[in-house]
């Protein structure tokens, strides 16, 4: 309908514009010559055509539309718009994250779940300790990280060595076992929680 409706108004302007250089044309033949002081009041004789050249700009015959559909991976975007729900500094680390979590060959969902659970996504940690995920914290002892850019990169691969073994991919109740044995299941209950909301 669209395309029709273009059509007829670029043939209607055509013809608009071609009726307009004829009666020019038609108004300047029938006219006469002004007068200048001092020039010839003759013109040499040129012979006027019998026809009529009309230049028009035609639409485009082509009617293909050509799109390009860029694909990108939506768990990045899914976890920076969960972390900033929850106003955690992990949002401008959601695309490290998931980049470590495919690199080391585990749900990215681990990192982000602990962390909430351990930190409530990093609002409760040890001053200066950039550690949202309590790795290495009991008693006095903290476990620091130069930044949170840090603590995921050496956090991630440790995990996945350590707290993914024999198919615990999907099983926080198996994870909690080594992660914080004293846990009553809370933990494993929370994280599975968290698990089940960046779905």
């Amino acid at each position: 309908m669209f395309k029709s409706l273009v059509k007829k108004i670029s043939i209607f302007a055509s013809l608009f514009l071609i009726t307009l250089v004829l009666l020019e044309y038609v108004d300047v033949v029938g006219r006469p010559l002004p007068q200048v002081a001092g020039a010839s009041s003759t013109l040499p004789n040129i012979a006027v055509p019998d026809y009529t050249t009309v230049f028009s700009a035609l639409p485009n015959k082509k009617t293909d539309i050509i799109t390009s559909v860029k694909t990108a991976d939506a768990r990045a975007e899914i976890l920076r718009q969960y972390l900033a729900h929850y106003n955690s500094p992990l949002e401008e680390h959601a695309d490290l994250i998931v980049q470590m979590s495919d690199q080391y060959d585990f749900d990215y969902r681990w990192l982000v779940a602990i962390a909430m659970q351990e930190s409530t996504l990093c609002k409760f940690i040890p001053e200066n300790s950039f550690n949202c995920w309590g790795w290495g914290i009991y008693g006095d002892k903290v476990t620091r990280f130069e930044s949170f850019d840090e603590a995921i990169r050496r956090i991630a691969p440790q995990f996945k060595k350590i707290f993914l073994q024999d198919n615990h991919y999907k099983d926080p109740m198996q994870v909690m076992k080594t992660y914080t044995p004293p846990s009553d299941g809370s933990w494993a209950e929370g994280v599975l929680q968290f698990f089940d909301k960046l779905q």
